[in-house]
């Protein structure tokens, strides 16, 4: 008993000790002290920003400030790791006692240590064996915009983006080296090319922008892209992937190259509140010139008296013109400015408030947007409410989850067109500056109907995202990717009965489009000898998605007080189900392999297949293999010695991706309601338009390419020159067949283009002896063709009809570009009668072809177009295939340079060798052939063009630029202002100057005193000034055939105003 308290005695005496022992350990271990010190790069220049964390346990510490001086609270023992992108990661021992360090990190190329994500993988930029571009969010957050596409213009190689559209929200055309498709619909001037944008991908899920509402003119709905609902102040980065070992990854909806964005995250210990705002005024640019009140009306009265076949004949047609000769009517001494009444200077803001913060193991973000901008054009207009957040959580390397929330509605108002193209108004403001003012009296309906339609179109996007990865053994890497997308669209329209024949409409459309998407990844990476480096990955993609819409009209309510489904006339209210109801599925299986030797030799290879619920029949699958080398020869031995050399790198891939072309109703055939009914019954029968051809296969696509990427000077100088040669086959075309068949036309795969190229980017970045100074430099330049290789039935050449007034056909010849237009060859202007020439086998004059007709032979003022076949009649026997509406070279320049506080930021875009047809021009050169404006039938007398502006034949003699204009008793007998001439191509080049912004950061301790972290202002200037001997307003603004009409949408310039506030 005793001994029993004595041990009990002695061990709870032990234990004391121990207790004792540990505290002290554990106390010390704990312990913390405050160390300081500044980080500099080997250039000498503090570096702020810089991340401070502890090696072992990992967590972060802190960051660098402006003055990149730091105060962080550390252990006793332990490791300091400073890591800066563009600098190496240095690790700094902590030494107890001491209280400051005085770090230094060395610059590497920057490009070449960041890394980005390609094929749902985080890599490192150096190797790449794939064309990838990478865009800082910061390029793009001082200048307002609805849509952050159309920012990106002139910043990479190979990336053709031209804003030919300035409607809010909407963005123009883009394609990532060159088309790939040369289908084309519509007709005159609404022709448009069959889409083939790149595929974009937000924080890591696929979003697709060719279907749709990718223009808004192709659907009945709002075509609010939900590429509009990103904010440009919530984008991280953006990048750019071109050639087909980047894309592989991505299957089939890769095929026409993949924009990677990715928007902010939490980093930071201290929970931060930014504001950022910007109020901007949209100025109209410039725009087409007329001649107006007096000046037209004096044109008009001198070209009748100059040119009717008789006086009597002149002043009868005066007389009975009452925009001529009535004072006592409504349309007499009118100078009415019809660009006054649809264009106007606009006042609009966009603000932005970001929450954020945490560390590595948990960080946050959520980001909320307004924008709201009035169109130029009244009655339109573009807002925009959205609210994105996320969340990170990681406890250890094993194990992170990753989620976002984002809700966003936009708003849009078209006022009586689309998204693209404003007839109405294009039509109004080509109105006779005679007529009087836009009313209900005056008959003005076209212009009233574009003021006065009540447009509402509203577009919900919700989406939820889940991302988990896990590592249950050393190298392995589990991730599972859920995502959830719903996008509803309406669209509201009210027409008052006034501007509608006194029968007012109601249009109602309603659509809903659901996608859950999913993705199961698993990566092993094996590193042997730190030289030799495996990586195998592969993962499984699914996605379904299902869509309706629903569009109803109906005719006459009962006043328009009543703008709801309440109607009389029943027999025209029509409305139900769409045929775009739609259920799709998809899945995929994709692996790739890369080994990486030092650093040195690089190779990939990548192999995907697809299954598509699109396509059936013989070809469910689709296989899309890729391979990649990468060489460093830098570092090699017989580089060493060379100091001013830093980086260098050949690389070339080659891949083919195969995108499913067509439906299952090209396959199998559809069904339609007929017109006719059979014992009062309505019936169905199959559709005999389109003839079902379950042969039919995907498209596809190979690409060659390869590159060199150099860096001299410290890395001061970047250069990358890629080379590459795109082909796409089976191409998707509509053929007529044969008219004893039950159907009209059959879709086949016989058609396929080439495009080859050439892409050169050069970053400086100098190194500059104060710190006080910041430069940067980037240029790009991009060359491109296209070929046609193969046409259906192995035809040579093919001519598509326009079907329209324009008499524009598109012209595919095997070995030409693929929008080749089809045209008068036309050389100038006859001085004199002796000049036309004289059939001498008939003793007849060079004459327009039709009907004989004496006012149809050409004399002194007409034009000369060549007879191609030596006939001397002008007719489609002399049509020539000349120009190209894709441009061959694009390209950009940015500057960045900082002094102090005070920054400048600027960036140009240029376009060279492109064709555009003037159809605008050709339109008011028109309107002189009814001066008396009493043959313009339904519509209105066409505006005059000022021929002061041009060089128009008007005696004998002149060497003019334009044949004669005034004598309209012949004007329309031998038609010379055609559409279908080269009298109206010109050259489209130009150099714009998009963007100049001035920023200024106010001083920190100064911002301090107001409770201010950081502060900053600007001012930006978008869409500033645009170089080009273009004769029209805007060498951009035109479709993506090459035709500027009248009914495009300008594009507006802006000058704004912008504080940023930290908190």
């Amino acid at each position: 008993m005793m001994d029993g308290l004595i041990s009990l005695k002695i061990m709870k005496q032990f234990s004391i000790i121990l207790t004792f022992i540990c505290a002290l350990f554990v106390g010390d271990a704990w312990a913390q002290t405050m160390v300081k010190g500044v980080v500099k790069g080997n250039d000498n220049r503090a570096l702020s920003g810089v991340s401070i964390r502890l090696e072992n346990p990992k967590r972060d510490l802190g960051k660098t400030g402006e003055d990149g001086r730091f105060v962080i609270s550390v252990p006793n023992s332990g490791v300091m790791v400073f890591s800066y992108q563009g600098y190496r990661t240095e690790k700094y021992t902590i030494v107890a006692g001491k209280k400051e360090y005085n770090v230094t990190l060395e610059s590497t190329a920057q490009e070449l240590e960041e890394t980005v994500v390609v094929g749902y993988q985080q890599r490192k930029r150096e190797t790449l064996t794939g064309s990838v571009v990478t865009i800082s969010g910061k390029e793009i957050q001082d200048i307002p915009s609805g849509n952050f596409v159309d920012l990106l213009q002139g910043k990479v190689a190979g990336l053709n983006i031209q804003n030919n559209t300035g409607s809010p929200g909407m963005r123009g055309t883009m394609a990532v080296r060159g088309m790939s498709n040369f289908n084309v619909s519509g007709s005159g001037d609404n022709t448009f090319v069959t889409p083939t944008s790149p595929l974009f991908v937000i924080d890591g899920v696929p979003i697709d922008d060719n279907s749709g509402y990718e223009y808004g003119f192709e659907s009945a709905g709002p075509g609010v892209s939900p590429i509009s609902m990103i904010p440009p102040e919530d984008i991280e980065d953006i990048t750019v992937m071109k050639d087909a070992q980047a894309t592989a990854m991505y299957g089939s909806r890769g095929a026409y190259g993949v924009i990677q964005v990715r928007t902010k995250r939490g980093n930071s210990k201290v929970p931060i509140v930014q504001y950022q705002g910007q109020f901007f005024l949209s100025a109209v640019p410039q725009l087409r010139r007329v001649i107006g009140g007096k000046g037209e009306r004096m044109v008009r009265l001198d070209q009748i008296l100059m040119n009717d076949t008789t006086l009597a004949a002149a002043i009868r047609r005066i007389n009975d013109s009452p925009i001529l000769a009535d004072s006592l009517n409504p349309y007499y001494n009118n100078s009415t400015d019809w660009q006054s009444y649809f264009y106007r200077n606009t006042m609009n803001q966009t603000h932005n408030v970001n929450i954020s913060g945490g560390e590595r193991v948990f960080n946050y973000k959520a980001n909320m947007n307004y924008y709201d901008e009035n169109g130029i054009i009244a009655n339109t207009g573009f807002k925009r409410y959205t609210l994105q957040s996320n969340m990170q959580y990681e406890p250890s390397d094993r194990f992170r989850m990753m989620t976002n929330i984002n809700v966003n509605v936009a708003q849009n108002k078209m006022g009586s067109g689309n998204a693209l193209m404003q007839t109405g108004v294009g039509k109004s403001v080509n109105t006779t500056s005679l007529y009087p003012s836009p009313s209900l009296f005056s008959g003005s309906m076209g212009a009233l109907s574009a003021l006065g339609v009540d447009d509402q179109n509203k577009t919900g996007n919700y989406v939820g995202q889940l991302e988990l990865q896990y590592v249950p053994i050393k190298d392995l890497r589990a991730s599972v990717t859920l995502n959830y997308n719903y996008t509803t669209s309406t669209k509201d329209r009210y027409t008052p009965e006034i501007l509608l024949g006194n029968s007012s409409e109601v249009y109602s459309y309603y659509s809903n489009k659901s996608k859950v998407y999913n993705r199961n990844q698993l990566s092993y990476v094996k590193a042997i000898k730190d030289k030799h480096l495996f990586n195998l990955y592969g993962f499984t993609e699914m996605e379904i998605s299902a869509s309706s819409e629903d569009l109803s009209k109906i005719r006459g309510t009962a006043n328009d007080q009543f703008q709801t489904g309440i109607s009389y006339n029943t027999r025209n209210t029509l409305g139900g189900l769409l045929n775009s109801l739609n259920n799709f599925r998809s899945v995929a299986y994709a692996g790739s392999f890369s080994y990486n030797y030092d650093s040195k030799y690089i190779l990939d290879l990548t192999y995907r297949v697809d299954g598509s619920s699109l396509t059936g029949g013989a070809t469910p699958w689709t296989k899309n293999p890729s391979a990649g080398l990468r060489w460093n020869f830098k570092k090699e031995k017989f580089m060493e010695n060379v100091d001013w050399w830093d980086t260098g790198f050949l690389r070339g891939s080659v891949g083919r991706t195969i995108s499913p072309s067509g439906s299952l109703s090209d396959i199998y055939g559809w069904y339609k309601i007929d017109d006719g009914r059979y014992n009062n019954r309505p019936t169905t029968s199959l559709d005999l338009e389109i003839a079902p051809n379950t042969g039919l296969v995907p498209q596809s696509t190979t690409q060659w390419s390869m590159a060199a990427e150099l860096g001299f000077f410290n890395s001061s100088l970047y250069v990358t020159y890629e080379t590459y040669y795109k082909q796409s086959d089976k191409i998707l075309r509509k053929k007529p067949i044969a008219n004893h068949n039950a159907f009209a036309n059959v879709l086949t795969n016989e058609s396929a283009m080439v495009n080859r190229g050439h892409e050169l980017s050069i970053q400086y970045r100098p190194k500059l002896a104060s710190s006080e100074w910041e430069l940067n430099a980037n240029a790009t330049f991009a060359i491109n063709r296209d070929y046609v290789t193969s046409l259906p039935d192995g035809a040579r050449q093919l001519v598509q009809p326009d079907g329209s007034g324009y008499d524009l056909p598109q012209f595919y010849r095997l070995g030409r570009n693929a929008f080749t237009f089809v045209l008068y060859d036309y050389k100038g202007v006859y001085k004199s009668d002796d000049q036309v020439p004289v059939n001498p086998l008939t003793g007849l004059r060079y004459r327009a072809g039709g009907e004989m007709n004496g006012g149809k032979f050409f004399r002194a003022g007409d034009p000369i177009f060549t007879d191609l076949n030596g006939d001397y009649v002008l007719d489609e026997n002399d049509l020539v295939y000349v120009g190209n509406s894709q441009p061959a070279i694009t390209g950009g320049l940015y500057l960045y340079t900082r002094y102090k506080n005070w920054s400048l930021r600027t960036q140009l875009s240029y376009t060279i060798d492109r064709d555009i047809l003037n159809t605008a021009l050709t339109d008011r050169f028109r309107n002189y052939s009814d001066p008396s404006g009493q043959n313009y039938g339904d519509g209105a007398p066409g505006a005059y063009v000022p021929l002061d502006a041009y060089n128009v034949w008007r005696q004998l003699g002149d060497n003019a630029d334009y044949p004669n204009v005034s004598d309209f008793t012949r004007l329309t007998l031998y038609n010379p202002y055609r559409y279908n001439s080269t009298m109206f191509m010109e050259d489209g080049s130009y150099v714009k100057i998009n963007t100049i912004t001035v920023g200024y950061n106010f001083d920190r301790r100064w911002a301090r005193r107001f409770g201010v972290s950081s502060a900053r202002v600007n001012l930006t200037a978008n869409n500033v000034y645009t170089f080009s001997n273009y004769s029209g307003p805007d060498p951009e603004l035109v479709t993506g055939v090459g035709r500027d009409g009248s009914n495009g949408y300008p594009s507006r310039r802006t000058y704004s105003l912008g504080v940023s506030v930290q908190f």
